[in-house]
């Protein structure tokens, strides 16, 4: 009886001891995914977290979204969130942080919003940034003074990475700032060797503001100077092709529309009144041409013929008619094709002045200055539309 009861207490432990095993290999078969992906647990958690602190900032409530997003983005498991996600809580802490008129922060938190993905911050945030346009500019003001300290430390990596942060917002930043952060991208591609990156971003700039200057040509190192000469020139040209051809097409379509665009006003409402008056002119000649036409053939017909030979017996008096309204007839057709000859004339030469004016008004004028300088200057004036190059030489 003793020997069974043991065998039976023995089968009994290894039964228990069976399940225990199974029981830890199962614990541990669920433990492996959130060992290798710790954040489907915590991850989903925030997330959830998240979108609750964007219903409140949307319910008007910005303290509590704050408080939500600051505990989120302190957490220990923030770092587990996906870039995105990141850049969104980021997001919208500076819209809440800005409600609550807390500057310092707002800034703070736009700033880490762009770091880990600016796309993110402008699909969530451009509403809010077009609105609150002093607040972005503050932020990208920032960003190039970082940017700048580190290209005159010599760390142009660091300069490129805190440039394009902010590239991604330039449409809420006035046009000489966003010329300036192309500027310096330039500057760091240059001093990188990266002379085709540096050549687009010199053109960009310059498409942002045509009068970009370098700065003081003492500190300007040389193949920066030149690779922006040589940009500058080429921008020069395709403008002045371009503006060429825009005033040739304008008087095309419209005498004295290129003269009005090249600013010469006078000019080209006098080859607008000019053509009206033609225009009015031979539609009114075509006009009589074609009663004149009708009124000889088919308008005079046998019936005609007969009631005025009737009249005095005459067939003189029939030819005489006919002859007046045929002489009529030819005079309305020379009458008419004098108007659509100077209204192709008038056209004709109104293309070629606006050829002469554009051509003339894209001539670059060369000044000395006697002030005692040393710098090369381009300026676009908006009233003439003239390039003007300055070229001031120290002594």
């Amino acid at each position: 009886m003793k020997t069974k009861e043991i065998e039976r207490a023995t089968e009994h432990q290894e039964c228990s001891d069976r399940r225990s095993l199974m029981g830890w290999h199962s614990c541990y078969i669920l433990l492996i995914p959130f060992i290798f992906f710790p954040n489907m647990i915590y991850g989903q958690d925030l997330d959830a977290r998240i979108a609750e602190a964007v219903h409140l900032y949307e319910a008007n409530e910005p303290s509590d979204a704050s408080l939500l997003l600051q505990s989120i983005l302190t957490s220990a498991d923030a770092p587990q969130l996906e870039e995105a996600v990141h850049a969104k809580a980021y997001t919208y802490l500076a819209m809440s942080e800005w409600s609550l008129y807390r500057r310092t922060s707002t800034e703070s938190a736009v700033i880490s919003a762009l770091e880990l993905d600016a796309s993110t911050f402008v699909t969530h945030g451009d509403s809010w940034a077009t609105n609150n346009a002093t607040i972005i500019v503050s932020v990208a003001k920032t960003v190039l003074m970082d940017a700048i300290f580190q290209y005159e430390e010599a760390e142009y990596t660091k300069s490129v990475e805190h440039l394009i942060t902010i590239v991604p917002i330039e449409k809420y930043l006035p046009a000489s700032l966003a010329s300036d952060i192309h500027k310096y991208l330039a500057f760091n591609f240059v001093a990188q060797r990266k002379r085709k990156l540096a050549q687009q971003e010199f053109q960009t700039a310059l498409r942002y503001n045509p009068k970009l200057t370098l700065g003081d040509d003492a500190v300007i190192a040389p193949k920066i100077r030149r690779t922006y000469m040589t940009i500058r020139d080429n921008t020069i040209q395709k403008s002045r092709r371009k503006a060429h051809l825009n005033t040739i097409l304008r008087s095309l379509i419209l005498p004295g529309w290129g003269q009005i665009h090249r600013g010469d006003r006078l000019r080209g409402y006098g080859f607008m009144a000019i053509q009206g008056g033609l225009l009015a002119g031979t539609l009114l000649s075509v006009r009589s041409y074609t009663q004149a036409r009708d009124a000889y053939d088919p308008g005079f017909g046998e019936a005609d013929a007969l009631s005025i030979y009737y009249q005095r017996y005459d067939i003189d008096d029939v030819n005489a008619e006919l002859n007046a309204l045929y002489s009529r007839y030819q005079a309305k057709g020379r009458q008419t094709n004098v108007f659509i000859g100077l209204l192709v004339t008038v056209w004709a030469v109104n293309i070629i002045d606006a050829m002469i004016l554009s051509s003339r008004r894209d001539l670059i004028d060369f000044t000395t200055a006697p002030s005692r300088s040393g710098r090369l200057a381009m300026d676009w004036d908006q009233k003439t539309r003239l390039w003007r190059v300055q070229y001031r030489l120290n002594w």
